[in-house]
């Protein structure tokens, strides 16, 4: 935990809006680390991109959690009727270089569905426009996007909600409600209070609340740098009226995975 000078003074980089050339920086000392090749087959990106989607340079990181994120929305969505390899349309809201899109596209296509991928970052969509099957696009830091109302039928978002503002994380979950079809499905990743305790740094474990939302790093919104937390509880109190909770698994304490929350647009 920072202390003193030290966080009078990163919050004073913050501020002054240094700490994002600090923060880039950063990113391009991970992007040229030596890592060990690495080959699952897809196309994979550059090491500069993965760093911007996961901190870390790693290929065979990349692939290996990229896949077991795919293979557990795709198990949820079939869980809950609406499996990926039956004609649906799919949206990965926040979809980065394809960490997930690389396994969960070719499925979705495969199966006569429509598969879009969208995410702040033009460089992440271009990547994946050039490279992946699929529709990839930009997207705002806030809504709205550009898709029509009631014009998706499964839509998951990993890691988005944690790295946004309360207002804007409510915001995107509302433009969730809208573009879902009535009965449509959205399964959302978030930091909850089990994956604060078991992986969070001491900030988050200290300070989220049962109804609260606390932002570590309040800078740069929408990049790794910021991240946000809030309870299972608190997590049910940021959604429309327009979305019911089917389940919400908690955060794992034996490996990095976030809470996940599969939610339906309401019919009525």
């Amino acid at each position: 935990m920072r202390t003193g000078w030290r966080k009078v003074a990163h919050r004073a980089l913050e501020l002054s809006g240094l700490i994002g050339p600090l923060h880039r920086a950063q990113e391009r000392r991970l992007a040229q680390a030596d890592v060990e090749a690495f080959d699952d087959g897809r196309p994979l990106p550059p090491a500069e991109l993965r760093v911007l989607v996961g901190g870390a340079a790693d290929p065979k990181w990349f692939s290996h959690s990229g896949r077991a994120d795919a293979e557990r929305f795709m198990d949820l969505a079939r869980r809950h009727g609406s499996p990926f390899e039956s004609g649906l349309s799919v949206w990965d809201l926040g979809c980065g270089c394809g960490r997930i899109a690389r396994w969960t596209a070719p499925v979705v296509l495969n199966g006569g569905g429509a598969f879009r991928g969208t995410d702040i970052n033009p460089r992440l969509v271009e990547w994946c426009a050039a490279h992946l099957p699929g529709s990839y696009r930009r997207n705002p830091l806030k809504p709205p996007s550009d898709l029509a109302p009631e014009s998706i039928e499964v839509i998951y978002a990993y890691s988005v909600l944690t790295h946004l503002r309360e207002g804007v994380a409510r915001a995107w979950l509302a433009e969730m409600a809208r573009v879902l079809k009535p009965g449509g499905l959205a399964m959302v990743t978030f930091h909850d209070e089990d994956y604060a305790r078991a992986w969070g740094p001491p900030e988050a474990q200290a300070q989220i609340a049962p109804d609260g939302y606390f932002v570590l790093n309040d800078a740069l919104e929408g990049s790794n740098y910021m991240s946000s937390w809030t309870t299972r509880q608190g997590f049910r109190a940021l959604l429309p009226a327009q979305l019911e909770v089917c389940e919400i698994r908690p955060g794992q304490l034996d490996a990095p995975v976030q809470a996940i929350a599969v939610l339906r647009r309401r019919t009525v």
